[in-house]
């Protein structure tokens, strides 16, 4: 009696599960970059895409990141597109958070208020020693 009720139970189950839900779009595409060494000490690589989702949300995505150990590394949108020294950096940047880990991927929120035609990179900033990690450019699509 009871394997009876459990096939009927889980024949039922691919009706229950096959209704459309609501669409999700791929967030667009709005800018890339490639990190690269801050300096020959300071080394970081992975790849940056900035997206935007219809609902306006935009993220910075780090992809494949590789950063060397490092205290207090923080995670800046900065003005200058290619920051060379530590001036070009604190002169004007947008902290988006700590450094989530020193391999792979991940996402950081881009305040709402924030233009991105004002910004020119992502670095990945060690706050103790006010050195650069690694630095992507922003390149639009």
């Amino acid at each position: 009696m009871r394997r009876r009720a459990f096939l009927t139970a889980t024949a039922a189950l691919p009706f229950l599960t096959m209704r459309p839900g609501p669409a999700v779009a791929d967030p667009r595409l709005i800018a890339v970059g490639e990190f690269r060494d801050g300096d020959p000490v300071h080394r970081g690589s992975g790849d940056l895409r900035i997206t935007q989702t219809d609902g306006g949300t935009r993220l910075a995505e780090m992809r494949n990141m590789q950063i060397v150990s490092g205290p207090n590394l923080l995670v800046y949108l900065v003005a200058e597109p290619d920051p060379l020294f530590p001036e070009d950096v604190t002169a004007k940047f947008v902290t988006l958070g700590k450094l989530k880990s020193l391999a792979g991927d991940h996402d950081y929120a881009i305040p709402e208020d924030v233009n991105l035609d004002d910004w020119g990179s992502v670095v990945v900033w060690c706050d103790t020693f006010k050195t650069a990690f690694a630095i992507a450019t922003i390149e639009q699509t």
